[in-house]
């Protein structure tokens, strides 16, 4: 039998060796993951501000819809569009986000006035409904430097609210242009 404080041979010194060889190895992974971790990180921020960009655009279609309604434009101004473009937040507003085309605030086809369905004469009591749209391009840091294609999704805030003071669809008189108008006279 052989004693245990028999001194090693070569051969079991080159396998002691081997773990040392391998340090770079986790370096490597590191390396080879960084990238999936980084795609994932800033989408999960991306997704805030898409969010974020939702909840901006339903408070401005809620303050729109209440000027709407009472036909009143705040502080005096001489079209609820307009008003609510100068409320909304710097990045909503304008036409171009990181380098590509970007539908904003400034865009005729961003904030619409309607009256919904059954809605015909457009008196007090009846809804008006005011949609707020911005196209978002989603992830636009990888399209920065034209690695890939622009993804863009419209995101869209609305809110309703009953009209306070009858809708003439008269310039001069109403502070917004609603589409889809029938001409019509209330009988209140």
């Amino acid at each position: 039998m052989r004693s245990p404080f028999i001194p090693r041979t070569t051969r079991f010194r080159r396998h002691e060796r081997r773990p040392h060889e391998e340090r770079g190895q986790a370096l490597v992974e590191f390396a080879l993951v960084l990238p999936l971790l980084l795609f994932i990180v800033l989408g999960i921020i991306d997704l805030g501000k898409a969010f974020g960009y939702k909840n901006d655009e339903t408070n401005l279609a809620n303050e729109a819809a209440r000027a709407a309604a009472v036909n009143q434009c705040p502080g005096g101004c001489l079209n609820i569009s307009d008003w609510i473009i100068s409320q909304a937040p710097s990045e909503l507003k304008k036409g171009k986000v990181g380098g590509s085309i970007h539908t904003g605030l400034d865009d005729a086809r961003a904030i619409i006035f309607t009256f919904p369905a059954g809605s015909t004469k457009h008196c007090i009591g009846d809804p008006v409904k005011v949609t707020v749209k911005v196209d978002y391009n989603w992830l636009n840091f990888l399209t920065v430097g034209g690695v890939f294609p622009s993804i863009g999704t419209d995101i869209t805030g609305s809110a309703t609210m009953r009209l306070e003071h009858s809708y003439m669809n008269d310039s001069s008189i109403d502070k917004y242009t609603a589409s889809g108008t029938i001409s019509g006279t209330c009988t209140s």
